[in-house]
């Protein structure tokens, strides 16, 4: 599969660099972030009890994510910076915001 980058101008794709691909090439466009969903579609959703089975094996195969106590502190240290700077701007406002 080849990843090329553009975007839409007047409904068709314009890429941001020329391509090597033949004319006539079948390609497949994949907008980025324009549904806004996350995960499987309400369609998809396995609706048989074994497809649910299947799913459900495949959830239990997965393994939990841990972290060092290294890691821990680092993150606690980034989320406290976030806290500290979000309290120290908290009174800006945007000009006109609630007027």
């Amino acid at each position: 599969m080849v990843v090329l980058k553009g975007s839409i101008e007047n409904g068709q794709v314009k890429l941001a660099k020329p391509t090597d691909l033949l004319d006539g090439t079948d390609v497949t466009v994949l907008a980025n972030g324009v549904n806004g969903s996350l995960g499987i579609p309400d369609g998809e959703w396995p609706s048989t009890p074994k497809q649910i089975s299947e799913m459900i094996a495949r959830m239990e195969r997965v393994e939990p994510f841990e972290m060092t106590a290294g890691e821990e502190a680092e993150i606690k240290s980034w989320r406290d910076q976030i806290k500290q700077f979000t309290l120290a701007k908290q009174e800006m406002r945007i000009p006109g915001l609630f007027e």
